[in-house]
């Protein structure tokens, strides 16, 4: 079953411009994780943004936390409170 991790990051105001470019610099290194099958930034706050991961399988998503923790650490200048990542059993619906 494929694994989804979600991860929920307060930023401090005014980051949100900064923070969208550190992720961008980062997807390349993210897209390589193993299991990886994409990933997804949403603004779910006005200082608020929420990561999903899609990976191959739940132990993937549980295996890439040492490497998706640093991304995180140089989110540190970025971020209100420590970000808050969560791993889930799941499904995904690839378009057509």
């Amino acid at each position: 079953m494929p694994g989804i991790s979600k991860t929920v990051v307060s930023l401090q105001p005014g980051k949100m411009e900064e923070v969208t470019k550190f992720l961008d610099a980062q997807s390349g290194v993210v897209t390589e994780l193993a299991g990886m099958i994409g990933f997804a930034v949403a603004v779910t706050g006005e200082d608020e943004i929420t990561i999903i991961g899609l990976y191959e399988s739940s132990q993937n998503a549980r295996d890439a936390s040492d490497k998706v923790q640093e991304i995180f650490a140089g989110m540190a200048p970025f971020v209100a409170s420590p970000p808050d990542r969560g791993v889930y059993s799941g499904a995904w619906f690839p378009a057509k």
